[in-house]
């Protein structure tokens, strides 16, 4: 009478079956999870549109403090010596003599190709189109000024944007700011 050994482990097929299940998981879920360079872009652009309300904001606030929130056209002096131009208060829709002064970030101005600074602007740029895809109206006017990160163009989906009616002939018209981030 003979004892027989009791197999204990696992059995070729099932390490088969779970290494294909493994296989299947990979392929599928995990590009879900590894897309960090997309979230870091869209944290990004978030951050910069946070500090483009700070800084429109504080503007509007001395803006009101220096009594020019009813100019059409007025200039701000900031503290460092830069001046911003101003419309009703707001920040002009302007890269050049108003967001420049404002944004303290390497930004580089550009209207083409792919950014490769730090961030970059352009401020005459649609977005009627991502703003609809995003199911948000599109403020008029619909050219806004961009800020888009490194390695994405202003024609992808990946800024913060700012817009400001400065056709408005009276106080009142507010800036519209938020970011698009659907091509990051």
């Amino acid at each position: 009478m003979g004892h027989s050994k009791q197999q204990s482990g696992f059995t070729l097929i099932e390490l088969i079956i779970v290494i294909v299940i493994l296989g299947i998981l990979a392929v599928t879920a995990a590009p879900k999870f590894l897309d960090l360079q997309g979230d870091a872009r869209a944290s990004v652009v978030r951050g910069m549109e946070g500090a483009m309300q700070s800084a429109s904001d504080i503007i509007y606030a001395k803006s009101l403090l220096n009594g020019t929130n009813s100019s059409a056209a007025a200039t701000i002096t900031l503290k460092n010596g830069d001046s911003v131009r101003t419309d009703y208060g707001y920040p002009r829709h302007e890269w050049l003599l108003t967001w420049d002064e404002m944004l303290d970030a390497n930004i580089t101005s550009r209207t083409s190709g792919s950014c490769i600074t730090e961030f970059c602007v352009d401020d005459s740029q649609d977005i009627s189109a991502d703003l609809t895809a995003a199911g948000v109206t599109a403020p008029s006017p619909t050219t806004a000024l961009i800020i888009y990160p490194n390695g994405t163009t202003n024609a992808g989906s990946c800024y913060a944007y700012y817009t400001h009616d400065e056709s408005a002939t009276e106080e009142g018209s507010e800036p519209v700011l938020g970011s698009i981030t659907t091509g990051c």
